[in-house]
């Protein structure tokens, strides 16, 4: 039962899975895409307001920015990760993520609501996650 209910759960995601990628591992739709885009990731100091623009260079390797720029869940782990470094240099953070993706050659649109601080809100691996924009605008 498993076998089966695995790589068929991303049709009981909200939204395309080309896009939002829920239910995407694992599935049987591996490599019917071609994805792409950029992104900034912005820190911003709760307790100044000083915002600082997160160089990818200085974490990532180039491999890991390509997934850190175009899958959700890699975006809020990294989000998660620039949270817990900044905490250990004692300053308590929000993260904003400005990103833009192509799916399949199509014009770039933004991916997450730039306007959400990742890094504070919960995955839910079972749900649709709502700072996920939806694909058609």
């Amino acid at each position: 039962m498993f076998q089966i209910v695995l790589p068929l759960r991303h049709h009981f995601f909200k939204g395309d899975v080309l896009w939002t990628e829920e239910g995407h591992r694992l599935s049987w739709r591996m490599m019917l895409r071609a994805k792409y885009g950029s992104v900034t990731y912005t820190v911003k100091d709760k307790a100044t307001g000083t915002k600082t623009v997160v160089l990818l260079d200085d974490y990532l390797t180039k491999k890991q920015q390509r997934s850190a720029s175009t899958k959700p869940d890699v975006i809020w782990q990294f989000s998660q990760y620039l949270k817990a470094e900044f905490k250990r240099n004692g300053q308590d953070v929000s993260v904003y993520v400005d990103c833009r993706i192509s799916v399949n050659g199509k014009p770039l649109k933004t991916l997450v609501n730039p306007e959400v601080d990742i890094a504070s809100v919960p995955w839910t691996p079972l749900h649709h996650s709502e700072w996920i924009l939806p694909s058609k605008k």
